[in-house]
């Protein structure tokens, strides 16, 4: 794992001599602090508005007979927005519609299935029977109202889906398990191939007859035609196997035929992996001459993507972990190997990186995918130049591609509304009220702002001196300081609503009533915990949030208690230091509480710097430095420590809630003052309560 895992992440941050720089940067020897992270001090002043003209990206272009008005693509991502037959729902067209009306040049409608046993996901979208046709045909119309052109993508997921999901055997090229289902799947035989080929080509002339400007063929991420061309999928000694040409016959055959029913005007694309990051997978070379034969089949265009569900820490879809722009180069690959336009993806959130795509020839379109779960004015306002305005994606994967794999509806961390414009649209109030809001971490935030944009008179209280909360700790570990990104984003915000930001202020019942609210929104957070053992003196306990946000940890050889995500972090932030660390987990499992491909990355980088973990394992006792622990069901003590970390978890901080139950006219409590949870659930909380007020 970690030989491949290192090479995808940056070099800026995987590599020994960065570690070595960032200590070095340590006033105290050995010790990691929080100014070795790029984390700023976050504020309206901190740095000046970005402003850019963005002169290719809104450069007008042809994809055979299509006219788009902007480089700008909308990535085809499945929502499970769909009806459980496939069929449009008003959810999927209020989606689509914003981020038409937002000034996406091309949206590519999500993976359509184009026969039920190749859907994916629950509420996938299906473009398999003429009956959806009339639903397709209100989502083009409405889509060309907004002055975009609209695509469709095709697929078939092949092995890469269940039984579960489609109630019939996965299909494939052969009969190997897909490593991420374990479900082996039928192999297809010739007679059966022709079959799925014909279900593209009637799936392409329902989407002609529907009003979409163009199709997009999946050929990408392991799904069933990207099945057909890999070596890692097709063991295939017929025609449809071997050598390159017969892996990619599936494929060719597909795009003719497609050809041939809608015409030679009509825009036909092409997705691909351009890398599968797999032992005995596609590579560029390979993936060169398989761009070169789509050319010749007939493809207008080549969407330039990366990964199977095979791959390395879901790299599909990148996280944070990874430099931004990651598949560029394979992008530039392929368009050194074609001559019709190549559309580039991965992480280029930023308008201006996106723009030097095109500026540097490295592709000639760039597709957006999450930046518009974020922010559906993305390209307006990146055309005004007004770049600070846009909300942005940080890559967390938490609430859209991680809700996706488990078969529920997409969402955004950063943006709640996404998949909810009309319930999220922020109105006037209908009477301004005085409003107190105590807590300024994300759902706080989010609350506090809605509420001032909605006309209403907000006091925010913040018992720190700065604002975030546990956000801002989150963004304190290793490869996570784009999450600073949203959060200036959110306190730009709240400042530019006209919110009363009290900090420094821990807010009293006494203090909140003093105020005379009509309502008051309690975003407290929660507490760490601190059990009472033998040996543990609560007061001088080191906390391992503390410790993220820089407080010194002295010593050499350090025990963290706990194995979840802040205590995973919190060592690997302090191995960085050259700190002996070891991780001590009451379960059978370190980092339970990560989003599977966040746990990839740091699982990886921690075996990397010889963090050692001992789960089974609960503390007992700790007396001078030896920790006694309860393990496999015997007691042991380990260490000597230098010192021991607590990253236990945390309780709800209920104690303003309590008090003021009661005493004021309108009183709710959201986030982790609720339940500990994600900031998913925060920012969410915060936004509905801030809509109801």
């Amino acid at each position: 794992m970690g030989s491949l895992a290192s090479s995808l992440l940056p070099a800026t941050r995987a590599d020994p001599e960065r570690a070595s720089n960032m200590r070095a940067r340590c006033s105290q020897a050995g010790m990691w602090h929080v100014s070795c992270c790029p984390l700023w001090e976050i504020s309206l002043q901190e740095r000046s508005p970005r402003m850019s003209n963005l002169s290719h990206l809104f450069q007008p272009i042809k994809i055979r007979s299509l006219e788009l008005k902007n480089r700008v693509v909308m990535a085809p991502m499945v929502t499970n927005y769909a009806s459980p037959d496939g069929a449009v729902t008003q959810r999927l067209i209020d989606y689509l519609v914003a981020r038409a009306w937002g000034g996406v040049g091309l949206i590519e409608v999500e993976a359509s299935y184009v026969r039920p046993d190749g859907r994916g996901f629950n509420n996938e979208l299906g473009i398999h029977k003429d009956e959806l046709i009339p639903g397709l045909r209100q989502l083009t119309d409405l889509v060309h109202q907004g002055k975009a052109k609209i695509a469709i993508q095709i697929f078939h997921a092949g092995r890469q889906t269940s039984s579960q999901v489609t109630e019939v055997q996965p299909i494939a090229p052969s009969p190997l398990a897909d490593p991420s289902t374990g479900e082996t799947p039928h192999e297809l035989t010739i007679d059966e191939i022709h079959e799925v080929q014909e279900a593209f080509v009637q799936a392409a002339r329902r989407a002609k007859e529907a009003g979409f400007d163009a199709i997009d063929v999946h050929g990408a991420h392991g799904y069933l035609i990207a099945q057909f061309l890999s070596p890692f999928s097709n063991r295939r000694t017929d025609e449809y196997g071997g050598n390159l040409e017969g892996r990619a016959r599936f494929a060719v055959e597909i795009v003719q035929k497609i050809r041939q029913a809608v015409g030679n005007d009509y825009p036909i694309l092409f997705r691909i992996s351009g890398d599968e990051y797999v032992p005995g997978g596609l590579d560029l070379p390979q993936t060169k001459a398989i761009a070169r034969m789509m050319e010749s089949a007939g493809v207008d265009c080549i969407s330039v993507s990366a990964g199977n569900y095979a791959s390395p820490g879901m790299l599909i879809i990148p996280t944070m972990e990874l430099e931004r722009a990651i598949f560029v180069p394979l992008a530039r690959g392929i368009k050194d190997s074609v001559h019709i336009p190549v559309i580039a993806v991965g992480r280029l959130h930023d308008p201006q990186i996106a723009d030097q795509v095109i500026a540097e020839g490295d592709a000639d379109l760039v597709a957006q995918g999450r930046s518009l779960l974020t922010d559906p004015g993305w390209v307006e306002k990146a055309q005004r130049g007004e770049l600070d305005e846009i909300k942005p994606c940080i890559s967390c994967n938490e609430a859209c591609i991680n809700y996706l794999m488990v078969q529920q509806p997409i969402s955004c961390l950063v943006n709640p509304g996404c998949g909810r414009e009309r319930e999220f649209a922020i109105t006037p109030a209908p009477k301004p009220k005085n409003v107190v809001v105590v807590g300024g971490g994300p759902g706080g935030l989010e609350a506090s702002r809605v509420l001032a944009e909605r006309g209403h008179h907000v006091t925010l209280f913040e018992e720190k001196s700065y604002l975030g909360g546990e956000f801002r700790v989150a963004a304190q570990a290793p490869r996570k300081e784009e999450i600073t990104d949203a959060l200036r984003w959110m306190i730009r915000q709240v400042y530019k609503a006209g919110v009363d930001v009290r900090l420094g202020t821990r807010a009293t019942a006494e203090m909140v009533l003093g105020l005379k609210p009509d309502a008051v929104v309690v975003a407290a957070g929660a507490r760490p915990k601190v059990p009472k053992l033998p040996g543990l003196k609560k007061e001088k306990a080191l906390i391992a949030r503390d410790v993220l946000m820089g407080q010194a940890v002295p010593g050499q050889r350090v025990a963290v208690a706990g194995g979840g995500a802040v205590g995973v972090e919190t060592a690997e932030l302090l191995s960085l230091g050259n700190k002996d660390i070891t991780v001590l987990e009451m379960t059978d499992t370190v980092a339970a509480d990560m989003t599977p491909d966040r746990r990839y990355w740091v699982l990886d980088q921690i075996a990397d710097q010889e963090v050692g973990i001992l789960t089974n394992a609960k503390i007992s006792r700790v007396s001078d430095g030896q920790v006694t622990i309860a393990h496999d069901g015997h007691e042991e003590t380990v260490g000597p420590f230098d010192n021991v970390i607590l990253a236990l978890g945390y309780d709800p901080d209920r104690t303003l809630s309590d008090e003021l139950q009661g005493k004021v006219g309108e009183l709710y409590t959201i986030g982790d003052a609720v339940e500990v949870r994600s900031a998913v659930e925060a920012i969410r909380e915060g936004a509905e309560v801030a809509r109801k007020i």
